[in-house]
């Protein structure tokens, strides 16, 4: 499939299928003194590590590839020091919660919101006096630094798609070969962006995009908006690569998945990818561009087919 610039939109728009109910799922998620990530089928969904407080849902769709059990995975971190008394560590009254929820995409104007799951941090109930009543709660990981939970759900979809399920593991990969030619992909996208090549990044992003809008039921008016609204940035004459190092390999998809991450603190990259742009919008406000690069290699191949599922 000859895929470019100008005809990716129409390409994805033929693959997108309608059904009469279209359930579409998200997350609504609540946080006190905690940082975190969640991961759906062990797929990133959602990062917030500058302790902002989400009013809008985070749709996850993209993350299931077919109806049955779904996995929700969550890593919390304590809040930054000033937003938690000083401490690096987690408070006793850390909260966070996390609802699940499903709604037919072809009905947003309609009252169809079901609430699907509801999670909520465990507590420990201490006894602080003679009486009954007399205990307080606080969060079973006070004191650490990290918590990792994960819950399921049952969802229905009317379509699958084959993301990661057909790739190697690559974790039974010698990691220093794996990670030369992993680098080596993100070398590839960085001369892509360079040299402004837009049917070649058009290629590399056309199964991600594809997948993506297939599970959300896209028609063609969104996906060219959203196309748009990605490939503007590399017209921007101040858009620059930032250097392309300090970073670690992370699996995901139970293995199957393979990505670069930056070793930094600093809540603005916190576990982003490793490659990322800047440039100034319309109102001079600097901009980053991560370029989120999730890679696999299908099932029975070799390293030389390692190529960007998400």
């Amino acid at each position: 499939m000859d895929i470019t610039a100008n005809n990716i939109v129409s390409k994805i728009t033929e693959q997108v299928k309608h059904y009469p109910k279209e359930p579409i799922y998200y997350l609504y998620v609540a946080n006190s003194l905690c940082v975190y990530e969640i991961l759906v089928n062990d797929f990133p969904v959602h990062q917030n590590y500058k302790y902002v407080q989400m009013a809008t849902p985070i749709y996850i769709n993209s993350a299931i590839l077919k109806s049955g059990r779904q996995k929700i995975t969550y890593r919390i971190y304590p809040a930054p020091k000033e937003f938690n008394g000083g401490s690096d560590v987690f408070d006793s009254d850390t909260q966070f919660d996390v609802g699940v929820y499903q709604q037919d995409f072809k009905r947003p104007d309609v009252d169809t919101e079901v609430l699907v799951k509801k999670e909520k941090l465990p507590i420990n109930e201490i006894q602080v006096g003679d009486k009954e009543f007399e205990k307080v709660k606080e969060f079973v990981a006070k004191g650490q630094k990290y918590y990792e939970h994960s819950f399921y759900f049952d969802a229905e979809v009317p379509c699958e798609i084959e993301g990661w399920n057909n790739g190697e593991d690559l974790t039974k990969i010698d990691p220093i070969l794996l990670k030369e030619w992993v680098v080596k992909f993100y070398n590839l996208r960085k001369k892509t962006v360079e040299n402004k090549d837009k049917d070649a990044l058009a290629r590399q992003v056309f199964q991600a995009l594809k997948e993506q809008f297939i599970a959300e039921y896209q028609d063609k008016t969104y996906i060219k908006e959203a196309w748009d609204e990605f490939i503007v940035a590399y017209d921007n004459p101040t858009y620059k690569l930032e250097p392309f190092e300090n970073y670690k390999m992370e699996f995901f998809g139970d293995g199957k998945l393979v990505c670069l991450r930056q070793i930094s603190t600093d809540p603005r990259y916190k576990e982003k990818s490793a490659l990322f742009g800047k440039y100034k919008d319309g109102d001079g406000n600097t901009r980053a561009d991560f370029h989120n690069l999730y890679l696999y290699i299908p099932k029975g191949e070799g390293l030389e087919y390692i190529q960007m599922m998400r």
